[in-house]
């Protein structure tokens, strides 16, 4: 955890997470380290990002400098990421891209059977990418420093 880096109550951050230069971690983020499952990737959260509160990082996922992750956001590798601004899906387990803004989000499970039954799986959609508004938004960060 490098130097700047405000973790709030009840956070965890497993073993071998490598955490950046002014990130915040917000109430019960869970990041995780690299004995479950064993040999995986560490998870590497970059200067500069935010972390709201109950987000999940696991299974190597990498969070580029000066992400924001919404309340709730659940990262792995399983987990599929949908870049709404440039209309693609990040492949499994990639990187979450500079300055994106990410929220949970929902998408239908395959099958005729599923459909029927109206089930949805979790999924992480970046929504935007951060401007002078959303940096405004954080400005308290800089004081609470």
């Amino acid at each position: 955890v490098d130097s700047g880096t405000m973790v709030d109550s009840h956070a965890l951050i497993g073993s071998c997470a490598q955490i950046g230069k002014n990130v915040h971690v917000s109430a019960a983020v869970q990041i995780g380290g690299v004995l479950e499952p064993v040999g995986a990737s560490p998870v590497i959260i970059e200067d500069d990002a935010f972390l709201s509160a109950g987000v999940v990082i696991v299974e190597g996922i990498v969070v580029k400098k000066g992400a924001v992750l919404a309340p709730g956001v659940f990262l792995s590798a399983s987990v599929p990421v949908y870049d709404c601004v440039n209309e693609v899906m990040l492949e499994k387990g990639a990187d979450i891209p500079e300055r994106a803004v990410v929220v949970p989000g929902t998408r239908p499970v395959p099958g005729e059977w599923a459909a029927a039954k109206g089930l949805n799986m979790a999924c992480a959609l970046i929504v935007k990418y951060r401007d002078e508004k959303s940096d405004a938004s954080l400005a308290l960060e800089s004081l609470l420093r």
